[in-house]
C-alpha cells in the first residue's frame, strides 16, 4: 500500500473516529447529568471536565481532518483517549452495572482494527486489557462485592473475540487490498488480471467473481472494439480513398455531362435547322411533283399527237405511193400519145379523171400536212404543187379539144414536168419517210420520257414518304433532344449536388478515420 493510501486511511479514521469520540463524550455527559439528577451515578467533578476536554479534542481532530490535516499518531491518540475516558468512567460504576458499558470496548477495539488494520487493532486490544485490568485492581477495594475472576473472564473473552474478529477483518482487508490492486491494474488498462479466490463464498469473493466476469466481458468488448476498430480503420481508409476517387469521378462526370449538355443543345439547334430544311425540302418535293404531273400530262398529249402524226404519215406515204404508180401510168400514156393520137379524147377524159383524183389527193395531202403542223410544211408545199399541177392538167385537158395541135408540145412539157414532179414526189416521199422515222423516234422518246416521268414520279413519291417519315423522326428526335437537354440539366444539377455530398462524405470518412485512429490509440492502453 502506498504512503498516500495510508494517509487517506488515517485521515478517514481520524474523521470518523473524531465523530465517534464526540458522540461518545456527549453520551457520557448526558449519562453523568442524569446520574447526578437521579443520584444513581455520583462522580467527581473532574470526570465530566475530563470528558469535555476529550470532546473538545475530538472536535479539533474533526476540524483538522476535514481540512486534510492528519498524522499517523492521531488514530492512536483517539483510541487512547477514548479507552482511558471510558475506563475512568467505568471505575465509578458498580461492577454489576458495568457490563452494558463494557461492550463499548468492542467498538473501541474493532473500529481501528476494521479501518486501519491488524496493528491498530492489536494496539487497541492491548490498551483496553491494560486499562481495564489496572482499573479493576485499583477499584477492587471500592467495590468489595466485585468478582475479580468474572471481570478478568470478561476481559479475556473480549480479547479473544476481538482478536479473531480483527484477524477476520485483516483477512478481508487483505482481500480488499488485493481487489483494489487488481482494480488499479485494470485502471491502467490491464484486463488480464483476475481475482484468484475460489474457496470462499462471502460478499468479497462473490464481488471478485463478478469482477472477473466483468473483466472477461470488458476484455471481450475491448477485443471486439480492437477488431472492429481495425476493420473500421481499414473501411474508413477505403471509404476515404473511394470517396476521393468517387469525388474525382463525379467531377469528371460533371465535366462530361456539361459537355454532353452543350452537345445536346447543339444537336437540339441542328435538329431544329434540319426540321426547317426538311419542311422546305418537303415543299420543294411537292412543287416538283406538281411540275412532273404537268410534264406527264404534256408528255401524254405529245405522245398522242406523235402517234396521230405517225398514222397520218403512213397514210400520206401510201397516197404518195399510189400517186407515184399512177403518175408512172400517166407517163406511159403520154408516151403512147406519140403513137396514138386518135385516143386523145379518151386520154383527155382519163387526164380529167386523174386530175380530179389528184385534186382529191392534194386536198387530202394538204389536210394531212396541216394536221402534221411543222412536220407537214414540206409536204404541204408538195401537195400544193400537186394540186396546182392537177389544175393545170385539168385545164390542159379542157384546152386539148381546142388546141390539139399543141398537144404534142404540151405532152412534151408534161413529160418534162412529170420528171420533175416524179423527182419531187420521190423527194417528198423520202422526206415524209424521214419525218415518219423522226416521229417514231420522237414517239419512242416520248414514251420513254413518259415512263421516266412515271418512274421519277414514283421515286419522288417514295422520297416524299421517306422525307415525311424522316421529318417525323427528326421531330421525334427534336422532342427527345429537348427532353434530353432538360434531363441533362437536371442530371448535371443532381451530379453537382452529389459531388458536394461526396466531398462532405469524404470529409466525414476522414473524420471517422481520425476518430478510429484515436480509438486505436486509446485501446492500445488495454491489455487483453
Amino acid at each position: 500500500m502506498s504512503t498516500e493510501d495510508i494517509r487517506l486511511k488515517e485521515l478517514n479514521f481520524a474523521k470518523r473516529g473524531s465523530i465517534s469520540t464526540m458522540l461518545f463524550c456527549g453520551a457520557l455527559e448526558i449519562i453523568f447529568l442524569f446520574g447526578a439528577i437521579f443520584k444513581f451515578l455520583l462522580l467527581p467533578v473532574s470526570i465530566p471536565i475530563l470528558t469535555a476536554i476529550v470532546f473538545i479534542f475530538g472536535l479539533i481532530i474533526y476540524i483538522l481532518s476535514t481540512k486534510g490535516i492528519s498524522s499517523p499518531l492521531i488514530p492512536y491518540l483517539i483510541t487512547t483517549f477514548t479507552t482511558v475516558i471510558l475506563t475512568i468512567c467505568l471505575s465509578f460504576i458498580n461492577p454489576v452495572l458495568r457490563t452494558p458499558f463494557f461492550l463499548i470496548y468492542f467498538y473501541i477495539v474493532l473500529h481501528p482494527g476494521y479501518l486501519l488494520g491488524l496493528k491498530n487493532g492489536l494496539y487497541a486490544i492491548f490498551l483496553v486489557d491494560l486499562c481495564y485490568g489496572v482499573m479493576t485492581m485499583v477499584v477492587k477495594n471500592t467495590f468489595p462485592e466485585a468478582n475479580l475472576g468474572m471481570e478478568f473472564v470478561k476481559l479475556i473473552l473480549l480479547t479473544i473475540i476481538a482478536f479473531f474478529l480483527i484477524l477476520d477483518f485483516e483477512r478481508d482487508i487483505i482481500r480488499l487490498r488485493n481487489l483494489r490492486s487488481l482494480l488499479k491494474e485494470v485502471e491502467k488498462g490491464d484486463l488480464t488480471v483476475r481475482f484468484e479466490e475460489k474457496s470462499s463464498f462471502d460478499e468479497i469473493s462473490l464481488l471478485g467473481r463478478t469482477l472477473n466476469k466483468l473483466l472477461e466481458t470488458e476484455a471481450n468488448i475491448i477485443r471486439l472494439i480492437i477488431e472492429t476498430s481495425r476493420h473500421l480503420s481499414e473501411i474508413s481508409a477505403q471509404i476515404a480513398t473511394t470517396s476521393n476517387e468517387l469525388s474525382t469521378a463525379i467531377s469528371e462526370i460533371v465535366s462530361t455531362t456539361q459537355k454532353m449538355t452543350e452537345g445536346v443543345d447543339h444537336q437540339f439547334q441542328e435538329l431544329d435547322k434540319s426540321i426547317s430544311m426538311g419542311k422546305s425540302l418537303s415543299e420543294i418535293s411537292f412543287s416538283v411533283v406538281e411540275n412532273i404531273k404537268k410534264m406527264e400530262g404534256y408528255a401524254e398529249s405529245f405522245s398522242t399527237s406523235a402517234n396521230n402524226g405517225l398514222q397520218m404519215s403512213d397514210a400520206v406515204i401510201k397516197n404518195i405511193e399510189v400517186i407515184d404508180s399512177r403518175y408512172d401510168y400517166l407517163i406511159g400514156l403520154m408516151k403512147k400519145l406519140y403513137d396514138v393520137s386518135n385516143t386523145i379524147t379518151k386520154i383527155i377524159e382519163t387526164i380529167n379523171k386523174i386530175s380530179e383524183k389528184i385534186n382529191i389527193l392534194s386536198l387530202n395531202a394538204s389536210i394531212e400536212a396541216a394536221r402534221a403542223g411543222e412536220f407537214g410544211k414540206g409536204f404541204a408545199i408538195v401537195a400544193d404543187e400537186i394540186k396546182r399541177l392537177a389544175d393545170n392538167t385539168q385545164n390542159s385537158a379542157m384546152e386539148i379539144g381546142q388546141i390539139v395541135k399543141e398537144m404534142i408540145e404540151s405532152i412534151q412539157t408534161v413529160a418534162e414536168s412529170s420528171e420533175e414532179v416524179k423527182k419531187a414526189i420521190s423527194d417528198g416521199n423520202q422526206i415524209i419517210k424521214s419525218t415518219t422515222e423522226s416521229l417514231k423516234t420522237i414517239s419512242n422518246a416520248v414514251i420513254e420520257l413518259n415512263n421516266a416521268i412515271k418512274n421519277i414520279k414514283n421515286i419522288i413519291a417514295r422520297e416524299e414518304e421517306e422525307i415525311t417519315g424522316m421529318l417525323r423522326q427528326i421531330e421525334d428526335s427534336f422532342n427527345i433532344s429537348k427532353d434530353n437537354a432538360t434531363a441533362a440539366e437536371e442530371i448535371l444539377a443532381s451530379l453537382e449536388e452529389q459531388s458536394a455530398a461526396t466531398q462532405e462524405f469524404a470529409a466525414t470518412s476522414q473524420e471517422l478515420l481520425n476518430i478510429t485512429n484515436q480509438l486505436s490509440k486509446v485501446i492500445q492502453n488495454f491489455k487483453v
